[in-house]
């Protein structure tokens, strides 16, 4: 069972971008019986080699803005461990209504997508460098809190 659930979530993040967390967490909770916390944690340590597999894939076709990457890493990496501590501050039934309801806006702006128009493209510059470092930080808090990096790609 755990090979299937790994094999289906990193399947799930190579086509979405994201780590394959939308899957794996409901899937360990219910099949691996861990509880809530552990099975955020479980998928974080997934994401690390699943999230690599992918970046080098995208590397080697030449689909990454490594300027963009790092400076939005930067900012994940600082708030990420926020995110955990977060989770953990968390009772196990309030930390699962949580990740249904991120599920749930996820989902939602997904598909709403091609309704929400086209922002206004940022080359250079400090909103150009803020908006990346927002995008970060938002993220790196999301992926520690809800032990997945999927989102509205």
């Amino acid at each position: 069972m755990n090979i299937c659930i790994g094999l289906l979530a990193g399947f799930v993040g190579g086509i979405t971008g994201g780590g394959g967390g939308i899957i794996s967490i409901p899937l360990i909770v219910a099949f691996l019986k861990l509880d809530q916390h552990a099975a955020h944690g479980t998928s974080l340590v997934a994401l690390v080699f699943t999230s690599l597999a992918g970046a080098v894939t995208y590397a080697l076709n030449g689909s990454i803005g490594m300027i963009e990457a790092l400076l939005m890493a930067v900012a994940a990496v600082a708030t990420a461990r926020a995110g955990t501590h977060f989770a953990h501050s968390l009772p196990e039934w309030k930390l699962k209504r949580s990740f249904g309801g991120y599920l749930l806006i996820v989902s939602a702006l997904m598909l709403l997508k091609p309704y929400l128009g086209t922002p206004q493209t940022l080359t250079v510059g400090a909103a150009w460098t803020i908006v990346l470092l927002a995008t970060g930080a938002v993220a790196g808090f999301a992926s520690g809190m809800m032990g997945s990096a999927d989102g509205p790609s």
